[in-house]
């Protein structure tokens, strides 16, 4: 008897460490790479937009001002995407040297079996940046961003790239 509630503690243990292995490396929070070339702006968006759906659909996040109004339950596919395109290009708040600028363009790419990506397009006439400031909503969740601004060199046949930080 005492042999077999030993066996059974090893083998709820050995259970709860592949459950926990299993799980641990998934993330389900968004994540957002934002991209600052010369005069333009892109910020990539990816999430879940299953559970995103969900956010926008609940009245309990309207409620809580997390939404200003609540999508509709009975959307396609291709409307619901155009929905949450247009409440991002809304509600994410960029600014470049205090200067406001207004994304322009959504795109919405899907993928099979991942996250989808939305990416978001503003051009922009500030000759050197300084300083940016990006706000998206509160539908969204935590985000897990990136900045980088790309230094494009060409480089010649037989040269080498130098690049300094």
């Amino acid at each position: 008897m005492f042999v077999l509630k030993k066996c059974y503690l090893i083998f709820m243990c050995v259970l709860l460490n592949l459950s926990a292995a299993v799980s641990a490396h998934e993330l389900n929070g968004t994540s957002a790479h934002i991209i600052l070339r010369d005069g333009q702006v892109e910020v990539k968006i990816i999430t879940d937009t299953a559970h995103l759906a969900a956010t926008l659909q609940s009245d309990q996040a309207w409620l809580m001002g997390d939404i200003e109004q609540v999508m509709p339950e009975n959307l396609g596919i291709n409307d619901q995407q155009n929905y949450i395109k247009i409440m991002l290009l809304q509600s994410t708040q960029l600014q470049i040297n205090n200067q406001a600028i207004k994304f322009e363009r959504a795109l919405f790419n899907t993928y099979p079996n991942q996250h989808d990506e939305i990416v978001l397009l503003a051009r922009h006439k500030v000759s050197k940046v300084s300083d940016v400031s990006l706000s998206f909503s509160k539908s969204l969740g935590a985000v897990h961003a990136n900045i980088v601004k790309p230094q494009y060199k060409l480089i010649n046949a037989g040269e080498a790239l130098n690049a300094s930080f």
